[in-house]
């Protein structure tokens, strides 16, 4: 679905599914470092990136919602 800017919402689901990766993102950065270490968006962004490219080569969809802002003003809801 296309609409202008600024109209379409995450869902409940949609929110619930991007703290669960931003969740587990964060916990396996802390077991890697050994270490607590803070909630920070811009580590915790860059590794699930990180993830999502790997999981892809290998053929793995990794289900990560967003709503995706097009050039012409237009938006549409992205699961990838």
């Amino acid at each position: 679905m296309k609409t202008k800017h600024d109209d379409l919402e995450l869902t409940s689901d949609m929110l619930t599914r991007i703290d669960e990766i931003d969740n587990t993102v964060h916990q396996c950065i802390c077991v890697l470092a050994e270490k607590e270490i803070d909630w920070n968006m811009e580590i915790i962004g860059e590794v699930a990136d990180s993830i999502q490219n790997v999981l892809q080569r290998h053929g793995i969809k990794m289900r990560w919602p967003s709503i995706v802002d097009k050039a012409d003003g237009t938006q549409h809801y992205s699961e990838d």
